[in-house]
């Protein structure tokens, strides 16, 4: 087995989280700590929640006690590299292939089948392809502001060489050169770059309602200097790559029948109009015939936007499909 050089959070980063009561659980991962909260443990049926990049569980912190009182056992794990989980050190243990593998170890040995799961950003992208090679982990998915590529031909050979040229012309960005003009370039550039990452003030401007300090500095309290930035720098990186992978992926998802629900914003200035919502509908057979909405008023970090409205479509939702 690898060692993989790591750092640990110190757990006085994470005191007097503002709204985040949950226990911490942890699971080793071939030395890796990964982070979860699991919530409602003994309610009948299960949701597992996934986040992205730059943030971590702290983003559902609203959505889990509406979940776990509408009788859900609610699951949500921090990605490696982010939230309380432990953080590889080196950039390049941050692989597409490397987080797909950290939670399908996950799925397999917290041993949950025919659950359902709500992706956002990177959780779908990473969630997705664990769906694929673990059909039976989910009877129902949720998938919201995500994409994952479906690559093919020359498509392959000239996106990643397209986005990297945009991370390039970009130069070094600042949190208000993004906010002026939100595109994947000035993303990129500013995590490669950016020599003291203000995630808190990254998730205020792709939100659309106001952040509090204490809720800023909860999304910052993951990464107390340079050393653990890893992987919020390396993500934006890796967006377009194991395309060939994806692509067999996909395949295998597109013979997934269960019910699928899209929930896109109307200001992801990243999605938002692109025909994402709309592939992935066409994909997924599941997703025929489907009540998808476009959720309006909310920009990226839709959980931040409309927490309890998502909460209660995802209720709603599950109970119509009869899961």
């Amino acid at each position: 087995m690898k060692t993989i050089t790591k750092l640990t959070t110190p757990e006085s980063a994470f005191t007097k989280l503002k709204d985040y009561p949950f226990s911490a659980n942890y699971m080793d991962l071939d030395g890796l700590r990964m982070h979860y909260l699991d919530e409602g443990q003994g309610n009948r049926k299960t949701i597992f929640l996934l986040h992205g990049q730059p943030s971590w569980s702290y983003l559902y912190r609203h959505m889990i006690p509406l979940l776990v009182k509408a009788d859900y056992r609610v699951i949500a794990p921090d990605l490696i590299g982010f939230g309380k989980s432990d953080k590889p050190v080196d950039p390049m243990e941050h692989t597409f292939t490397a987080h797909v593998g950290w939670m399908e170890q996950f799925i397999n040995k917290l041993g949950i089948k025919h659950a359902a799961a709500f992706m956002q950003d990177w959780g779908g992208m990473i969630g997705m392809r664990v769906l694929a090679r673990q059909p039976e982990w989910l009877d129902r998915l949720v998938v919201a502001n995500t994409a994952l590529a479906e690559a093919k031909g020359m498509e392959r050979l000239v996106l990643p060489n397209v986005l990297k040229l945009l991370a390039a012309i970009s130069g070094k960005p600042s949190v208000e050169k993004f906010e002026k003009k939100q595109n994947y370039g000035n993303w990129a550039g500013y995590f490669k770059h950016a020599h003291k990452l203000d995630i808190g003030k990254m998730m205020q401007v792709l939100t659309t309602k106001e952040l509090s300090p204490d809720e800023m500095a909860a999304y910052n309290a993951p990464f107390p200097d340079k050393e653990y930035y890893a992987g919020p720098r390396r993500m934006p990186q890796i967006v377009a790559s194991d395309l060939s992978e994806v692509l067999k992926d996909w395949k295998s998802l597109k013979k997934w029948d269960k019910p699928v629900l899209t929930l896109f914003s109307d200001k992801d200035p990243f999605l938002a109009g692109q025909g994402y919502d709309t592939l992935l509908q066409t994909n997924f057979t599941g997703a025929q015939n489907q009540p998808h909405i476009t959720v309006t008023d909310a920009s990226h970090f839709l959980q931040e936007d409309q927490s309890v409205m998502l909460a209660g479509k995802v209720i709603d939702w599950l109970d119509q499909t009869n899961f």
